[in-house]
C-alpha cells in the first residue's frame, strides 16, 4: 500500500510539473493574442506610476499600479483592463513616472508582439 501511495504522489508532481506552462495560455484573450507587459526596472530609480490605454483612447487614466511600485532591479506584470481587452486593440501607449518626477511616454506600443517595457535610465524604456 505505502509503494501504491509514493506512485500516486509522484504521478501528481509530474502532473503539476507539466502544467508549469499554463499560466500563460490563461492570460490568452479570445482571438489567441496575449496582452499584457512587464514592467521591467533597470534604472537606479523607483518606477511610481504606471499608466496604459489603447491608442484610440484619450487620457490616460488611472495609474495601473495602485499601491504599487516597480523598484530598482523588480518587474511587475501589467494587464490591460477587462474593457480594454475585450475591444480587442493590440497598440497601446503607456506613460512612465519616476519617483523623482521624470516621465517617459511610449506611443502605440504592440502589445500582441511585445512582453517587455525595460526602463534603463529616468529618460529611456525600450520594448521588447
Amino acid at each position: 500500500m505505502a509503494f501504491r501511495n509514493v506512485v500516486l504522489a509522484a504521478l501528481a508532481a509530474v502532473a503539476l510539473a507539466g502544467s508549469a506552462g499554463l499560466p500563460a495560455q490563461a492570460q490568452t484573450d479570445r482571438d489567441g493574442q496575449q496582452r499584457w507587459v512587464n514592467i521591467v526596472n533597470r534604472s537606479g530609480v523607483t518606477i511610481r506610476e504606471f499608466y496604459m490605454t489603447d491608442v484610440d483612447t484619450r487620457g490616460w487614466g488611472d495609474d495601473r499600479l495602485g499601491q504599487e511600485v516597480v523598484e530598482p532591479g523588480d518587474s511587475l506584470r501589467v494587464v490591460p483592463t477587462p474593457r480594454q481587452r475585450s475591444r480587442g486593440y493590440c497598440q497601446y501607449d503607456m506613460k512612465v513616472v519616476f519617483a523623482n518626477d521624470r516621465t517617459v511616454e511610449r506611443r502605440g506600443v504592440n502589445l500582441c508582439s511585445t512582453s517587455n517595457l525595460v526602463c534603463t535610465s529616468t529618460g529611456s524604456c525600450r520594448t521588447n
